[in-house]
């Protein structure tokens, strides 16, 4: 199993940690296409821990994995008081149009690609939990 520990510093250190996690993925024998799926989900997590939880005076977020040969989980974490959400995103206004929206769809992004999505809004911080099956269920 490899488990890491990556402080995201800004945007720019997000190169880094992806060729890490696609590097310990390949190792696990994922497939180009979970490889991909992770890499998309975890880079908006980052992002969104970055742009959204994330202000001078708090701890930098950071990231942390374990992948071993069955699963990949990521778990991103910033330690902002700020508190956010889907519901509470200003691009899920009702009267915006799909086609006008400007950002706000990460959340499904990363429902749509990961097996298991999974929010914790705490006074310490906020903490996404994203999990890869990297094999089959009926295959274990």
């Amino acid at each position: 199993m490899t488990v890491r520990r990556h402080p995201l510093a800004d945007r720019a250190s997000l190169s880094g940690v992806r060729k890490k996690i696609r590097a310990d993925l390949s190792k696990a024998g994922a497939d180009a296409s979970l490889s991909f799926d992770c890499l998309v989900a975890v880079t908006e997590a980052c992002t969104n821990a970055l742009v959204h939880g994330h202000r001078t005076e708090d701890p930098p977020p950071e990231i942390l994995w374990e992948i071993d040969g069955h699963s990949a989980r990521f778990y991103v974490q910033d330690y902002s008081t700020q508190e956010w959400s889907k519901t509470s995103h200003p691009s899920r206004d009702a009267e915006a149009e799909l086609e006008e929206r400007i950002g706000g769809f990460g959340l499904d992004l990363m429902r749509g690609l990961m097996d298991e999505v999974d929010i914790q809004i705490g006074p310490d911080g906020t903490t996404v939990c994203l999990v890869k099956q990297l094999v089959e269920a009926e295959a274990i």
